[in-house]
Formats: structure tokens, C-alpha cells, sequence
């Protein structure tokens, strides 16, 4: 041992004899880890095919150099795949993945960890299949319905065997937080061949195995808030023919669901969020790799860059001096960018050749080309091709050919009576050489140009000259008026004398106790002038030699042949208090007293109006979009308007009162419609004068709304109420009393108006 520890120290420093050690140690681990793994993979597979079945069925064959093992095998229905475990087999396939032209199989990818090879089949959906081992080759058939072979079930013989089997049960569920983070529900199964199905919605996960049975003690929910994970809560439902776990999840999640032999497990975690988009190496694609060059020429840094990434060099005399470079972790392109840049170099591409030379000879040499490009246009033959514009204006199509510059030039010039000349270019997309015009009768854009300009051209219009989607916008104007009107009014009237005789009158006015004058005193002439018939009626009697018994009658006769007027009173005239209601709808009631010598009459009236008013005005026009359109319906009012000032003379001037929808509508990127609203809605005042009066509700407003949506653009809301009384003075003031010297008027009126607004966007419709 001393001799051995001596030939250590006399080989190696102290602390390189314990680095040596390590790594004799290192190697002797590997070499026995891989003498392991050697025992344990002895089986290589060498090869596999593919065969198409009739009834869209596929098989797989595997060929190994000696007796496969039984695969092990577990499916997955979201995404749909077969994976199939074989443990001890290495791959020896020069490539992992292997595409299928199959209805039902996509892929196959063949994956080696050191210990297994995994065989996975993505799948369009979920179909049988079964396995086979014959010696040396294992056969799987995708999609075959036959009888399973080798000990693995298909897919659809599983759900069979589930749905005849009562002894399938959830008999443990777990929960545990993983390395990263995440919360792995650990479903364990009463077998294998209890297959679940995984749904998202909302903020839930829905693992569902049917045909399952649930024990008493599991049917609970789990609390597993503490773990720190996305998972809060984990319901365990026992249902009739079938068994349920519910994952409620806090936030934004993603998961993956996959089932070993009898353990389902359902890994959720929050989403990865991806901060690569601000790395300065984004940009570039090419392998990362690391330089490490002391004082080398450029030249040689370029060559060397050129063999080991397989690309073409072309490197001018130009090209030299030295450079140093200690670059790890970087894509060879910006490596290479940066070589050119340090050494002040540029590069062009051209085809898969790259050619470098010194920055400002590229410069000299793009001027060269681009002269060259410039002398050979100049050169190139002319066209004149008649272009039709179908839906834009030909006019405005010819503003964006010839540049802003030109668009006056080319307005001139159509209006020489159809006959418009040529417009040069200036700024816009035509050469210099090249010309436009348009012929406003056809609207047919005439160009003359190089080809290349001509190709331009068309590829614009194809652009440009497409039909403009149509809105169609319906307003719907309401006002609604409610009026109510009370008015209570009173009358005093009448007229008369003294009972006594006296020369005292009374009445509503003078021309009332005047006419009572006059009635006593055509009274009083009647009574004179019967007395007088009844005497002339006696002395006629007398002479007579009539019966004295029959006297008395013919004098009472000849009196009574005389009237006696009684005397009226005319109203209004006989007023005294006239405060009654002044509308001819209005209901009255009257009293009076009259006697031999007088006349008094009361009369109360009123009278309540109520009335609702609706108006719905819907004005509705058809538009293109950006396009401003105006509807509008009315009247004209005429009015003589003083003219010259103090001159004299009339004009006649007009006055418009009309129901208008201004609008521009502008349909947006996602559908919805952008509109700018101009709505106005008036109407002759009642009881204008020689200039008319205009009531107007007028709304401008810009709204954005859904298609097909109605929104309220907005609303007036008015109140009037109106309380007028008349009264006599000093009696209309008396408590209590006063109330019948007074005339009450009240209204209330309220108006409201309500502007609404749909528009919708014109399906095309193509006529064939």
C-alpha cells in the first residue's frame, strides 16, 4: 500500500491524484451502470412496417433480434393514443417518428429512455386494437374488430368488459404537488382496464370512468387549498353506472391525463408563460454554437464558418485584417453578422451564396445596379392597356396612380367633354415615363406603361376595385305627450228694484238695472191701459142696458185682454261676477231665485280634459360603408320677410321643419358598426305668427353597436304644470266666501321622447 500511495505522489500533485480519483471513480460507475443497462436492454429492435387492412384498418409490425417481451399497454382519449411499454428493448431505428397514411392512425413515434422503448400510435379518435407476438415480430392492428391476441385487450373490448364487469372501483384517490409546481390527482383503480375519460369546462376538470363503483368512504370532498398549488378542492361523486372526480381549479390552468397500468393520474399546472420574446437571440435561427479565435484573419473566420454550417462564400480581395472572437451560446448567423460588422463588411445573399465585401463597395455596387435599373426602365418598351373599374370611382382610382401631385391635372383634364387628357406621374406608382387617364362615360382607367408598372397596376385594382359592404340603419323616433286640464269656474248674475217701489235698482250692470227701469215701467203702462179697457168696458155695458150680473164678467174680460209684462232679464248684460269656464265642453249647474220685483241666478261649470299622445316617427336608410347618407321628409313654410330695410318691399323666404337621419357608418374589423348620427326631428309651433315658429329635438351623437342591435341613443324628458286663478277683488279673497268669487285653471303636461337605433349589415348575395 505504501509503495502504491508512493507512485501516486510521485506521478501527480496532491490535488490531481484526488481529481484523477474522481474520475476513475466516475468511469468505473458508468462502466458499470452501462454493463446494467446492457443486461437490462437486450433486446434491439431492428425494423417495422406498416400494412393497410381493408375497413380502414392498419397494421404495425416490429421486427427484433430476438423474442420481444409482452407489451404493456394504457390509451388515452384526449388527445386519442395508443401507448405500448417494452420493457428491456432498445431501439436501433434511425429515425423516432414514422407517419401513417391511415384514416383511423396519424403517427407512430418510437421513443428509447435506456431502460424501455416506448411505442406511441396518435390516433383520430378512439378505435380497437390488438397485439401479437409470432417470434420475433410483434403485430399491432389498429382498428381491427377481431378477438384480441398476446394477452392485450382492444380498445372496444375494454368498454365490453367494463360494462359486464361489477367489480370495477375506484379504491384510493390522492393528491400530491410536484416538482414543478403542479397538482397531480393520483386516481387508483380497481384493474387496468378501467379506461376514463377527461373534460374541461370552465374552471372544472371532469374525469368520468364508467361502468365504476365508488366505496362509501371515498364519496367526500378533499380540501387540498394547502398544497399550494392551482387545485383547491377534489370531489370524489359515486353515481349510478359510473364514477366521477370533479378538480376545481383557481385561475388560469392547463393539464394532461394519462393512465399506468391501474393508476390514472390528472396533472394540472399553471400555464408556462413564454419570456423568450424579448431574448436579443429571437431573431436569429441558426444552431447555437461557441467561438473561441485568437488574432485569426477574417477571411479564415469566414471559411471556417462556411464549411463546419454548409454554405456557399464568395469573399472579395477587399476583405482582410485580424480579428479575435470568444463567443459561446450564440446562433452561428449572428455570430457571422457580428464578424461582418466588426470587421466593417457586408454581405449579400443571392441564391445560397453569400457574397461579403467591404460595406461601402456593396453600397457602390447596389448605386451601380439600381443606375442600371433606372437606365434600362428608361428604355423598356411602353404598353397601353384599358383597365375597367367595376365599383370604384375610375377618377379616385387614377388619384392614388398618379400621386397627390397629379389629381388636380387629372380632374382638369375630365372635364374636356369626355375627352380627358393624359395625367403624368408624380409620386405615384407609375414610372416616370408612364400615363393615366380616364374616360368618366365608361369609367375605364387608359394606362400606358412599362410591363412591370402594368403588373402593378392590376395587382392595385384587384385590391382596390372591390364592392363595399352596405349598412342599413333604422331609427325609430318616439314621443309620447300626456295632458291633463282642470278648470272650475263661477257666474253671479240677475237684476231688480225695491219691493217697496222706491226708485232703488240692482243688477250685473248698468244696462241690467236700466232694463229693469224700462220692465216696470212698460208694467205700468199695461196696468193703466187695462184699467182703462175694463172702464171703456163698464160704460159700453151701461149703454148697453146689460144684465148687471153679466157686468162684472165683461169688464173682468176686457182687463184681462190686456197684458201685464213681467220683465226679463237678458244676460250677460246681468252678470255680476263672470268667472266661469271659457270651453264649450265644459258641464255647468245653475240656481236662481226670482220674485215679483228681482232676478239672482249662481252658475258653477267645469271642465277636465286628458289626453295621450304617441307619435313614432322611423326613418330608414341604406348605405355603403364610410359612405355619409341623408334622409329626410318635411315641409317647406313660406314667409314674407321685409327686404332693403327701411325700403320696403317683401321677400318671400322659406322655413324647413322636417323629420332628417344624417349618418356615417363605418363597419369595424370584428363586425360591430361605427356610426356618426346626426338625427333631427321639428314641427310648427301651434299659433306661429307671420314668421313661423319651429320646434325641433335634434340629437348628434357617434355610437358603436353590434350588428343588428338596438341601443337608445338618448331621451328628453319634460314637465310643465300650470296653475292659473281669476278672481274679483276683495271677494275673492274672503275665507270661504271667496271661493265663489274665483275661476281656477290647472294643466299638466309631460313630454317625452325616446330615439332609437338599429343598424344592420347587408349580406352579400351572389347571383349566379
Amino acid at each position: 500500500m505504501c509503495k502504491k500511495n508512493r507512485l501516486l505522489e510521485f506521478e501527480l500533485p496532491r490535488g490531481d491524484m484526488r481529481i484523477s480519483l474522481h474520475r476513475m471513480t466516475q468511469f468505473l460507475f458508468s462502466m458499470m451502470f452501462a454493463g446494467a443497462v446492457a443486461a437490462q436492454q437486450s433486446v434491439t429492435l431492428d425494423s417495422i412496417g406498416f400494412v393497410n387492412l381493408p375497413g380502414d384498418a392498419i397494421e404495425i409490425q416490429l421486427s427484433f433480434d430476438s423474442v420481444p417481451p409482452e407489451p404493456s399497454a394504457f390509451v388515452l382519449d384526449n388527445p386519442a393514443r395508443i401507448s405500448l411499454d417494452l420493457v428491456g428493448v432498445a431501439s436501433a431505428l434511425s429515425q423516432q417518428r414514422f407517419n401513417i397514411d391511415s384514416n383511423n392512425a396519424q403517427s407512430v413515434i418510437v421513443l428509447d429512455d435506456g431502460s424501455r422503448t416506448r411505442l406511441v400510435v396518435n390516433l383520430d379518435q378512439l378505435v380497437n386494437y390488438e397485439t401479437q407476438i409470432v417470434g420475433n415480430v410483434l403485430t399491432i392492428r389498429v382498428g381491427n374488430d377481431s378477438p384480441s391476441i398476446g394477452g392485450v385487450a382492444a380498445v372496444g373490448q375494454i368498454f365490453t368488459g367494463i360494462a359486464s364487469d361489477a367489480d370495477n372501483a375506484i379504491t384510493d384517490v390522492g393528491f400530491r404537488r410536484g416538482d414543478d409546481g403542479e397538482g397531480q390527482v393520483i386516481i387508483e383503480l380497481s384493474n387496468d382496464r378501467v379506461i376514463g375519460s377527461v373534460e374541461q369546462v370552465g374552471s372544472r376538470v371532469y374525469v368520468e370512468f364508467i361502468n365504476t363503483t365508488v366505496p362509501d368512504d371515498l364519496n367526500r370532498r378533499l380540501d387540498v387549498s394547502d398544497f399550494a398549488t392551482v387545485v383547491s378542492t377534489i370531489d370524489v361523486l359515486g353515481q349510478t353506472g359510473r364514477a366521477t372526480i370533479v378538480i376545481d381549479v383557481d385561475g388560469a390552468y392547463e393539464y394532461v391525463a394519462y393512465q399506468t397500468g391501474n393508476q390514472y393520474t390528472v396533472s394540472v399546472r399553471p400555464p408556462v408563460i413564454d419570456i423568450s420574446v424579448a431574448d436579443a437571440t429571437a431573431a436569429y435561427t441558426g444552431e447555437i454554437t461557441g467561438l473561441s479565435f485568437q488574432d485569426i484573419p477574417v477571411r479564415s473566420v469566414l471559411q471556417i464558418l462556411a464549411d463546419y454550417y454548409d454554405f456557399n462564400l464568395i469573399a472579395t480581395e477587399a476583405v482582410s485584417g485580424n480579428i479575435t472572437i470568444q463567443m459561446n451560446n450564440v446562433p452561428w448567423d449572428q455570430a457571422l453578422e457580428l464578424v461582418l460588422r466588426s470587421s466593417n463588411l457586408g454581405s449579400r445573399l443571392e441564391g445560397n451564396v453569400l457574397y461579403v465585401a467591404p460595406s461601402d463597395e456593396i453600397a457602390a455596387q447596389d448605386q451601380l445596379e439600381l443606375e442600371a435599373n433606372r437606365q434600362a426602365e428608361a428604355l423598356a418598351p411602353m404598353y397601353t392597356e384599358f383597365m375597367q373599374v367595376n365599383y370604384a370611382d375610375a377618377s379616385d382610382i387614377l388619384d392614388l396612380l398618379i400621386g397627390n401631385a397629379g389629381a388636380g391635372a387629372a380632374a382638369g383634364g375630365a372635364d374636356l367633354g369626355g375627352a380627358p387628357g393624359a395625367a403624368p406621374s408624380s409620386g405615384g406608382i407609375l414610372s416616370p415615363r408612364g400615363t393615366a387617364t380616364v374616360d368618366p362615360r365608361t369609367n375605364i382607367i387608359i394606362v400606358r406603361d412599362i410591363e412591370e408598372k402594368l403588373e402593378e397596376v392590376r395587382g392595385m385594382l384587384v385590391r382596390l376595385d372591390v364592392p363595399v359592404r352596405q349598412v342599413l340603419i333604422e331609427a325609430r323616433i318616439v314621443n309620447v305627450a300626456v295632458d291633463i286640464g282642470r278648470d272650475l269656474g263661477i257666474r253671479w248674475g240677475g237684476a231688480g228694484s225695491a219691493a217697496t217701489g222706491d226708485s232703488f235698482r240692482y243688477g250685473g250692470s248698468q244696462a241690467a238695472t236700466l232694463e229693469q227701469g224700462n220692465n216696470e215701467v212698460a208694467r205700468q203702462v199695461a196696468i193703466q191701459n187695462a184699467l182703462i179697457a175694463g172702464e171703456a168696458a163698464l160704460l159700453q155695458a151701461l149703454t148697453d142696458g146689460t144684465d148687471p150680473s153679466l157686468i162684472n164678467t165683461v169688464v173682468g174680460q176686457a182687463i184681462a185682454g190686456i197684458s201685464i209684462p213681467i220683465g226679463s232679464v237678458t244676460f250677460p248684460d246681468a252678470l255680476a261676477v263672470d268667472l266661469g269656464v271659457e270651453g264649450a265642453g265644459a258641464s255647468s249647474f245653475s240656481i236662481g231665485f226670482t220674485g215679483n220685483s228681482g232676478l239672482i241666478e249662481l252658475e258653477l261649470s267645469a271642465l277636465e280634459s286628458s289626453g295621450n299622445g304617441e307619435v313614432i316617427a322611423r326613418p330608414k336608410v341604406t348605405t355603403q360603408d364610410k359612405v355619409e347618407a341623408l334622409i329626410q321628409s318635411g315641409v317647406r313654410i313660406p314667409y314674407q320677410s321685409q327686404a332693403g330695410g327701411t325700403a320696403g318691399g317683401s321677400t318671400t323666404e322659406f322655413e324647413d321643419a322636417v323629420l332628417s337621419l344624417r349618418v356615417t357608418p363605418q363597419i369595424t374589423p370584428d363586425g360591430r358598426i361605427n356610426m356618426a348620427l346626426d338625427i333631427r326631428q321639428d314641427s310648427v309651433a301651434a299659433g306661429s305668427g307671420a314668421i313661423p315658429a319651429i320646434n325641433t329635438n335634434q340629437i348628434t351623437t357617434s355610437a358603436l353597436v353590434n350588428d343588428g342591435e338596438t341601443i337608445v341613443l338618448g331621451g328628453v324628458f319634460r314637465e310643465e304644470t300650470t296653475t292659473t286663478e281669476t278672481k274679483t277683488p276683495f271677494l275673492g279673497d274672503l275665507p270661504y266666501v271667496g271661493r265663489l268669487f274665483k275661476r281656477t285653471e290647472y294643466n299638466y303636461r309631460r313630454t317625452e321622447l325616446l330615439i332609437f337605433i338599429t343598424p344592420k349589415i347587408i349580406t352579400d348575395i351572389n347571383i349566379r
